[in-house]
């Protein structure tokens, strides 16, 4: 009878971890879950496997430390940490980095049991700012602490050095797929796809309004005329993906869809370019800080205006 006990609870934990996957893509869903983990295993078993032990430190952390037991049920605790977890893997160039990756997970987790407290009072969604913030903060450690060091795979250099290639013909398929897969901060086109249909399993609308978010931010960028690299890695497309599904499927309460949410996803371009160009001088990616602005502006906007 105990060993039956363990076992459920077992399970019910790897089952909570799985929904944290589909929670970064704003859905609950344990099946769709398991396709995204799938889809990052084909790029990298190790990085799934922590990232899995990261969304399982992010959850435990929430049930042990006074988290939301709803919330810890879908998979609330969970996203936050695991996408914490994959910025250590990329992002830091330590052999020991592997260790470092459930304390993350769990500092990720506590810091989501904060910020809810606080933004739920101002029904404000903490979205993805504790992976956003532990990033940066991890980021900018590195260049102050001798045991830490970037990996020299990722590289920012000031606005001046940059050589952009603006000329080519931009890719949809490309970035709609690669778009969908940088969400996780990977460019695998088996990812992006397993994560795509993640999407549609979890419901037909999360996949519809992933590819819609994605042309509206191709077009929108093409029209802005940003650099085709960057355009077809899909690195001005996740965030709109993540924004149109925010705005113009789970926060819409009046539903005005078509306004709002192509209006949304496509000011994640122009914030993206921004924050690019503001934040890469001090060695740090935009990651989807263009998603939670974009988000938070319109949920705002739309508490004083009729839209």
């Amino acid at each position: 009878m105990g060993h039956t006990i363990q076992l459920n609870r077992v399970f019910r934990l790897i089952s909570i971890s799985l929904k944290g996957f589909s929670q970064v893509m704003l859905m609950e869903n344990a099946l769709s879950g398991g396709l995204i983990l799938l889809g990052i295993f084909l790029h990298s078993p190790l990085l799934a496997t922590m990232a899995f032990l990261s969304s399982m430190a992010g959850t435990l952390t929430g049930y042990y430390l006074g988290g939301d037991r709803a919330a810890v049920k879908s998979g609330m605790y969970g996203f936050n940490s695991l996408l914490s977890g994959i910025a250590v893997m990329l992002f830091l160039y330590v052999s020991w980095r592997w260790i470092v990756v459930p304390f993350i997970g769990c500092a990720a987790g506590l810091l989501m049991i904060l910020f809810s407290r606080v933004f739920n009072r101002l029904h404000i969604p903490v979205l993805t700012i504790p992976f956003v913030l532990m990033t940066w903060i991890g980021l900018l450690l590195t260049y102050r602490i001798d045991g830490l060091h970037v990996n020299p795979s990722f590289v920012t250099a000031s606005p001046t050095q940059w050589l952009i290639p603006y000329e080519g013909t931009p890719n949809f398929f490309a970035s709609l797929i690669k778009g969908v897969g940088e969400v996780f901060i990977i460019d695998s086109f088996w990812a992006g796809s397993l994560i795509l249909l993640a999407l549609f399993v979890a419901g037909w609308r999360y996949g519809v309004y992933a590819i819609a978010g994605a042309f509206i931010s191709w077009l929108t960028a093409i029209s802005l005329g940003v650099d085709v690299a960057s355009l077809d890695l899909g690195l001005y497309n996740y965030n709109a993906v993540l924004t149109i599904i925010a705005v113009g499927l789970l926060f819409d309460e009046k539903r005005n869809f078509p306004f709002v949410g192509i209006l949304a996803a496509a000011m994640t371009v122009p914030i993206t370019a921004g924050m690019d160009h503001l934040i890469n001088p001090f060695g740090l990616p935009a990651l989807t800080s263009p998603f939670i602005l974009s988000t938070w502006t319109f949920l705002i906007v739309r508490k004083f205006l009729p839209i």
